[in-house]
């Protein structure tokens, strides 16, 4: 049955949690990714030489912690209420950067913040997101992987062929359907494991969980390395959401506020997030890459 009930606030303090471990990895997986040949784009390569790369390795620690505090949160709580809030890890990416390079955040960057915060609170506010169906039927699984496979596969071979600073927009937006995917697979994952350990890895989404959860790190990763934080960031952080608020109406009839005027609002609402994150990732963090007095 699907929950209608108020916004539990374990969830979202995880949700949160899980964005703050994501924002300030992105910072440190940026710098490490650049750093990279660029022939090894989309290449296992890539991830052999970051794992050279002590903060890249420190990164995934953070990255690590992320996940299980977001796999926690999709275990009782909606795609369209964990993975909105993971946007956030671009509010918490900010001050790392400034952090890293010794700089002060900008009242821009505050203001910048603050129109994501209230984006995400007029969506909350409208859908009112619960949850859904634990699971879906084994067709609908197979469409939704061949669909997302193919978006994913045409992004990467438009890529290899755009010049290397607009590449990363296409490799974030293939990472950004990669993640949004392994959301929605995880959520999966942890019913499964409500009904024991030997279920779980009976089932068949903790392999799937794995396998797309690699395959959007070397996605990202891709990203990072093929230009501009500000070019790839965005992309990824608000394709993501999207993508999982879409699998979770799609897949498992999750509860969402649809009628009018409350479907307007969320839309609304959706749209002034993505502008604050595009503001957030304006060129000055560009110097995130470089550290202080860099070129």
């Amino acid at each position: 049955m699907c929950e209608r009930s108020g916004v539990p606030v374990t969830i979202v303090a995880l949700s949160l949690a899980a964005g703050g471990c994501f924002g300030v990895a992105s910072v440190l997986q940026h710098r490490a990714a650049r750093s990279q040949d660029p022939e090894l784009s989309m290449r296992a390569g890539l991830i052999v030489g970051l794992l050279r790369e002590p903060a890249w390795v420190a990164s995934n620690l953070l990255d690590g912690v992320g996940f299980v505090c977001q796999f926690l949160a999709l275990r009782s709580g909606s795609l369209a209420l964990v993975n909105p809030l993971l946007v956030c890890s671009l509010i918490f990416a900010v001050p790392a950067g400034a952090l890293l390079t010794r700089r002060r955040v900008s009242r821009a960057e505050y203001l910048s913040a603050g129109v994501v915060v209230a984006g995400l609170a007029l969506f909350m506010g409208a859908a009112r997101p619960g949850t859904g169906l634990p699971d879906a039927p084994g067709i609908a699984w197979v469409a939704l992987s061949c669909v997302s496979a193919a978006a994913v596969g045409c992004l990467v071979i438009l890529a290899s062929t755009w010049a290397r600073p607009h590449r990363a927009l296409l490799l974030a937006g293939a990472g950004g359907i990669t993640w949004g995917y392994a959301s929605a697979v995880t959520a999966v994952a942890g019913h499964a494991l409500d009904r024991g350990l030997l279920h779980a890895l009976a089932s068949w989404s903790p392999y799937a969980m794995v396998a797309s959860g690699a395959l959007g790190v070397l996605t990202v990763q891709s990203a990072f390395q093929a230009g501009e934080l500000r070019m790839s960031l965005p992309i990824a952080t608000v394709s993501e959401p999207l993508v999982a608020i879409v699998i979770g109406q799609l897949m498992f009839k999750e509860h969402m506020v649809t009628r009018w005027p409350s479907s307007v609002i969320e839309v609304a609402g959706l749209a002034v997030m993505t502008l604050g994150v595009f503001a957030l990732a304006r060129p000055e963090v560009d110097a995130w890459q470089r550290g202080p007095g860099g070129s």
